[in-house]
């Protein structure tokens, strides 16, 4: 033992006197008179000394040196460090570690130096350390994990030059790209390998499908897989559901990843009973059960669960509950492996709106914001108009997130909402391409600004070529005027129609004055001043009898819209209705009572995971004891009827085969969407769609190519809708079931959107 102690004594006084003198080893405390710093080049000697925390005047003892040694190698800027005393001169010898010259790196492929250096931290002139090159080794090595390159091999190489620099190479291997080969389950009674390959987000590698991205391996993934499991498992009445454990395992050749999953299930639950216990005096709990969407008898759904507490923690705040805590108690009942759920509502008081902030709004306008909630600071707290201010906000389509928070206010009864958004860009333009038998190839060009200067005011043009038709629109909104809760809008117009003898022009401007109601109704009064002319090129033209010439409309509308769409650029659940009355005859030279109605209902389907869309629209003009002309009847195709020509659908003038319209029309669709299939992250959605409708009716039935009835035109579809980093784009292909042999096709639809 006496052996042992004397060595490590040994090796203690060796280690020490590299730091400390000989002198200082035999003496005891020293004042010091004076320090001088040797080896000092880049650093500032005076830097040094106050690393050091010494100064001339200070007594010094063995330990307080070899602290001040501690604190100068702490700085990571010195190699070597040594303390030594000269008499009563204390001397600090420094070795700088070197700087980097120079970073490289070599041997990369798959990943650019560009990329790589944008990861890393250390730059040129940077203090280089052992610690540097081995972080940074790692550091790119997490790189390559995370884009599958786990057979990565990466050595930095040091090149010293002169000066105390180095140059740091990165040599790398970049290895071959390491895919999941094996995803297993263990303990899978209830569903297959198969069903459960589905939930997941991983997926193994195919040799057929080179480009995927799930087929790598990710540790986040995986732990994102595993809540897709337990959760998938709770969705389907396994209320005991255990995901003992989720590993990924790199095969020993590193030929490809194998995924495990073990799994107790436990059994399966159906619901026997719900009750609700609440702790706030008057409130009805049978009330609070009625909203509830769990079904008893019928398989245990957590997602119907929370389902529930949502809709009950909204009616809570309806009644001015702000912080309500809904806490359920599933118990469950091994005799007759059923379940019962008790939800707990929380002891809670009435809240008043103390305070509104909204936080993000770098661009828009505070007010602009306001204006839109249905709450004021003072208010009695409403759930339910709080949940109508956020939609209206992000109906807007100013932010690209808006969230709501509520927290405590300055008192217990007292809240405060706090807005959250993130500004987005709200100048965008379009373009599209067609091509339909009538008008060929077609080009169309769009520009649009919403929030002009974050004001809320719009601003947009568009124009619409081709070989036939030339159509161009452009116009102002003020959403706010004269600071009231009504909406003015500008639009002037010039559309111009070539057939083969006969050419439509119409050209004008239109007023519109809006304003919102109650309970999600909205009025608009508008006012259309047209100047139309029919030219006809031949003599063979009918022309409609009479429908030649240069006519004036002056046209006053009415629309009522009641909309009750959780979104208007994206809507997902909800109704709209609609109903357009328009009459011509003050001054001009046409005369007609014009109706239109329409209809759309959105629901969601599989939670959320499609969405379904019907759209439904009918029109009638009256001529009021005169003849319609063809600039004021209806024309359907194109956006309405996909698979059309807009006006490929309806009577057509019996001389030249052009599209004459009709006085009545209906259309209806019926739409599918789902991002279903598509990584989330690529922001792609598909679209299947069928679409029905016809036009038909003139004032002049002898003149028009029959039958001029309403004959069914069907067509249906499908397209792909992908939100990219530089806009939107939009694939749409359409194919006609019902027909007419004059009927004109439009089978391809391309259209590309961006943001400014």
């Amino acid at each position: 033992m006496k052996r042992v102690l004397a060595i490590i004594l040994l090796v203690l006084v060796a280690l020490y006197g590299q730091a400390i003198s000989p002198t200082m080893a035999q003496s005891g405390d020293v004042t010091i008179t004076k320090i001088r710093i040797e080896g000092a080049q880049r650093i500032d000697p005076a830097t040094v000394l106050s690393y050091s925390s010494l100064s001339a005047g200070d007594t010094v003892s063995r330990s307080s040196l070899n602290r001040a040694v501690g604190r100068l190698f702490a700085t990571n800027l010195f190699e070597d460090v040594s303390i030594g005393l000269d008499g009563t001169v204390v001397v600090i010898e420094v070795l700088e570690n070197p700087i980097i010259n120079r970073i490289s790196i070599e041997g990369n492929d798959v990943l650019p130096d560009e990329q790589l250096l944008e990861f890393i931290d250390i730059k040129p002139r940077r203090v280089f350390t052992e610690k540097v090159a081995l972080d940074t080794k790692a550091l790119l090595m997490e790189i390559y994990r995370q884009f599958g390159r786990y057979a990565a091999v990466i050595e930095p190489k040091i090149i010293k030059l002169p000066d105390r620099r180095v140059d740091l190479v990165f040599e790398i291997d970049e290895g071959p790209l390491i895919k999941i080969s094996t995803i297993k389950f263990i303990g899978n009674d209830a569903f297959s390998d198969r069903a459960l390959k589905n939930v997941i987000g991983s997926r193994e590698a195919k040799w057929y499908i080179p480009f995927g991205t799930n087929d790598k391996y990710d540790a986040n993934r995986l732990s994102l897989d595993t809540q897709k499991l337990r959760q998938f498992y709770l969705q389907n009445g396994f209320a005991n559901i255990d995901i003992v454990r989720s590993t990924g395992e790199l095969l020993a050749d590193r030929s490809g990843f194998v995924l495990t999953f073990q799994i107790r299930e436990g059994g399966e639950y159906p619901v026997k009973s719900v009750t609700v216990n609440s702790e706030i005096e008057g409130v009805d709990t049978d009330q609070l059960l009625e909203i509830s969407t769990i079904e008893l008898d019928e398989l245990y759904d957590v997602r119907r669960l929370e389902e529930t507490l949502s809709l009950m923690t909204n009616k809570l705040g309806e009644f001015g509950y702000a912080f309500v805590d809904l806490t359920p108690d599933i118990q469950v009942n091994n005799e007759d492996t059923t379940l019962d759920i008790i939800i707990n509502v929380g002891a809670a008081r009435k809240n008043y709106v103390e305070a509104i902030n909204i936080n993000g709004n770098d661009r828009t306008l505070d007010s602009v914001i306001r204006r839109r909630f249905e709450l004021v600071e003072g208010d009695s707290f409403n759930q339910l108009k709080l949940t109508l201010s956020e939609r209206n906000v992000r109906n807007l389509g100013y932010f690209s997130k808006v969230s709501v928070d509520v927290v405590p206010g300055s008192s217990g009864e007292q809240s405060v909402v706090e807005m959250n958004v993130e500004e987005t860009a709200t100048g965008s333009f379009q373009l599209g391409f067609g091509y339909s038998t009538f008008d060929k190839a077609s080009l169309t060009f769009g520009i649009n600004e919403a929030n002009f200067l974050g004001t809320g005011r719009g601003a947009r043009a568009s124009i619409s070529l081709s070989d036939k038709t030339t159509n161009f629109r452009a116009g102002i909104t003020e959403p706010y005027l004269f600071d009231r809760n009504l909406v003015g809008s500008v639009d002037i117009f010039q559309d111009s129609i070539e057939y083969t003898s006969v050419e439509l022009e119409k050209k004008g401007f239109d007023f519109g004055l809006g304003f919102s109601a109650a309970d999600d109704y909205r009025h608009r009064i508008g006012y259309t001043l047209a100047d139309t002319e029919t030219k006809t090129t031949s003599t063979t033209a009918l022309s409609e009898s009479g429908d030649e010439g240069a006519k004036l409309i002056s046209e006053v509308s009415y629309t009522l819209t009641k909309d009750k769409r959780d979104s208007r650029i994206d809507p997902r659940r909800g109704y709209l209705l609609q109903l357009r009355e328009s009459f011509a005859g003050l001054g001009g030279d046409s005369t007609y009572l014009k109706t239109v109605i329409r209809g759309q209902y959105f629901k969601p389907l599989y939670f959320n995971a499609f969405v379904i869309g019907l759209d439904g629209e009918a029109g009638y003009i009256d001529g009021l004891g005169e003849n319609v002309t063809r600039s004021n009847r209806f024309i359907l195709g194109g956006r309405k009827v996909r698979g059309f020509e807009s006006g490929g659908i309806g009577p057509r003038d019996a001389g030249d085969n052009s599209a004459v319209g009709g006085n009545q029309y209906y259309v209806a669709s019926t739409n599918l969407t789902s991002d279903f299939g598509f990584d989330k992250d690529l922001g792609m959605r598909w679209t299947a769609f069928v679409d029905a409708g016809s036009v038909w009716g003139t004032d002049y039935p002898n003149n028009v190519i029959k039958p001029d009835d309403d004959s069914l035109r069907s067509s249906f579809g499908y397209g792909i809708l992908w939100d990219t980093v530089i806009g939107p784009m939009s694939f749409v292909w359409a194919y006609p079931i019902d027909k007419e042999s004059h009927d004109e096709a439009k089978v391809f639809q391309f259209k590309f959107g961006g943001r400014f």
